[in-house]
């Protein structure tokens, strides 16, 4: 390499230096993004008791809204009960389905608007279930109203709470999934 090439390389390092660190500066001129409504901390959702049925798993999916999923390899169904304690959800091995008359689904967020409901028949708990399938194998995930409860209280920090949400076995016993939703502000 000659005297030559070596000053214009040179040369050319420098000015691309000076690129770099004058888009670097023409960028943080314009300042940092304002951002509205930023949460204040985060709701951290987590599975304290399961119910001993066989075959049952739970999970809790981490979100700016927790989740939950179920997921089922047992011989017998159980199904999940909504919020005023009307069938909701129905597991079994091979499949996952939904009470579309319950007050739960026709309230939840994540609901497929294809399935819908009557709102007069969701509104009676009393109604017979409608079942219609989700899912061809034995899990399901939703977002939960239950998970969500603190959603008026973010502004409290460290403030814990318990959730449930009650299953029915096969035999007409119910038990519970439990846990606790803690609100962690950011530091």
């Amino acid at each position: 390499m000659t005297i030559e090439q070596t000053r214009s390389a040179f040369t050319g390092l420098v000015l691309f230096g000076l690129a770099c660190l004058s888009a670097s500066g023409l960028a943080g001129a314009h300042g940092a993004l304002e951002l509205d409504d930023v949460p204040e901390g985060f709701v951290k959702a987590s599975i304290t008791d399961r119910p001993d049925i066989q075959g049952l798993s739970s999970l809790i999916l981490s979100a700016p809204r927790p989740g939950i999923m179920l997921r089922y390899t047992g011989n017998e169904s159980f199904t999940v009960l909504g919020t005023e304690g009307e069938a909701l959800l129905q597991f079994t091995r091979t499949g996952v389905s939904v009470n579309t008359a319950s007050p739960s689904w026709e309230a939840s967020n994540d609901k497929t608007p294809a399935l819908g409901s009557d709102a007069a028949t969701a509104s009676d708990t009393s109604a017979a279930p409608t079942w219609v399938a989700l899912s061809d194998s034995g899990s399901f995930s939703w977002l939960d109203p239950r998970l969500n409860a603190m959603a008026d209280i973010h502004h409290q920090a460290d403030t814990q709470q318990e959730w449930a949400i009650a299953v029915r076995r096969a035999n007409g016993e119910v038990e519970q999934i439990r846990g606790t939703l803690m609100f962690t502000a950011y530091k």
